[in-house]
Parts: structure tokens; sequence; C-alpha cells
């Protein structure tokens, strides 16, 4: 597995355990800042990781 492909795999696993909890499943986040700016956060990694898992992809 290309190096890319494990990066984008450590991402998604950061999100999916801290910053998609705060935003999206704890609601009893403190400020109404903080959720908004970890579902920001939840959402650029997003993309990135996925640039970064199909980087290696386009071989054709």
């Amino acid at each position: 597995m290309a190096k890319s492909k494990l990066i984008a795999l450590g991402i998604l696993a950061v999100i999916a355990f801290t910053f998609f909890q705060w935003a999206f499943i704890e609601f009893s986040v403190q400020t109404q800042l903080l959720q908004a700016l970890s579902m920001a956060v939840t959402i650029i990694g997003s993309v990135v990781a996925v640039f970064l898992f199909n980087k290696g992809e386009s071989s054709h």
C-alpha cells in the first residue's frame, strides 16, 4: 500500500474518532463555535483524505 494511502487512512481514523464525534454525535458541546469548527475540520479532512487516497490511482 502506498504511503499516501496510509496517510489518508490515518487522517480518516483521526477524524472518525475525534472531530466527527465533536461535530455530529456529541451535542453537549459547550460552544457552538467549537461544533462548527469541528464540522469544518471533518469536511475538509475528509476531502483531503479522498484526494490523497486517489492520488496514485490515476495511472491510465
